[in-house]
């Protein structure tokens, strides 16, 4: 009988040793209510380390989210170092530089380092026509001599169009320079210049230079 009290003891005081073991390493404190059996005890024990469990998964989850949302920003600081690293080492003058940066700087915050042109690839023909019709198509159609033309038409006209994105202050077209086809805004501003002065602004579903084409 004493055996048993001495074992029953020393089992008793492993376990009392944990609940303060652990206790202290999770930092939950010594509060009022405290348990008085070995079987309170061992439920606290257990209770701690379920909490510390969730816990980690928790904050584990967190951190993924985390990562995962700033992925696209982390590849795009990475290309943006190299890009400059590639620039630097040709020479590239200052001015020029600092415009290839705002171009990619501002791509960034319109599209979130996605590429379009890409995204577009990857779809089906048939896909990649109505995708293509949904974003020109209305454009296309503003200009006054496709207002009255046909479905045909205009799918067909879409096919030739070419999408581009331009950064703030960048040049569109420079003075004299020859252009094929017209040019249509389709988000944004666009200032068509004549020398200092501002003679016109362009915005959604404004037209420049109509007249190019029916020039070859």
């Amino acid at each position: 009988e004493s055996k048993l009290k001495i074992e029953a003891t020393l089992f008793e005081s492993y376990i009392q040793s944990l609940y303060w073991a652990y206790i202290t390493m999770i930092t939950t404190g010594f509060g009022d209510i405290v348990p008085l059996t070995i079987q309170e005890t061992v439920w606290c024990i257990f209770s701690m380390l379920v909490g510390v469990f969730i816990t980690a998964l928790t904050i584990a989850n967190l951190q993924q989210l985390v990562t995962s949302l700033d992925a696209s920003r982390l590849r795009f600081q990475r290309e943006m170092e190299i890009m400059k690293k590639f620039l630097r080492y040709r020479l590239v003058p200052a001015g020029l530089q600092k415009r290839i940066a705002t171009f990619f700087d501002h791509q960034w915050d319109v599209l979130k380092g996605e590429d379009e042109q890409k995204f577009l690839l990857e779809l089906p023909q048939s896909l990649q026509q109505q995708v293509t019709n949904f974003m020109c198509r209305d454009i296309i159609a503003s200009l006054s001599i496709l207002r009255k033309a046909n479905t045909s038409l205009l799918n067909a006209l879409v096919e030739c169009t070419e999408m581009n994105t331009y950064s703030p202050n960048d040049e569109i077209v420079k003075v004299g320079e020859k252009i094929r086809g017209a040019i249509l805004i389709s988000r944004g501003e666009a200032e068509l210049m004549k020398g200092a002065m501002v003679e016109r602004k362009l915005r959604r579903l404004d037209r420049f230079a109509e007249e190019c084409l029916f020039v070859d």
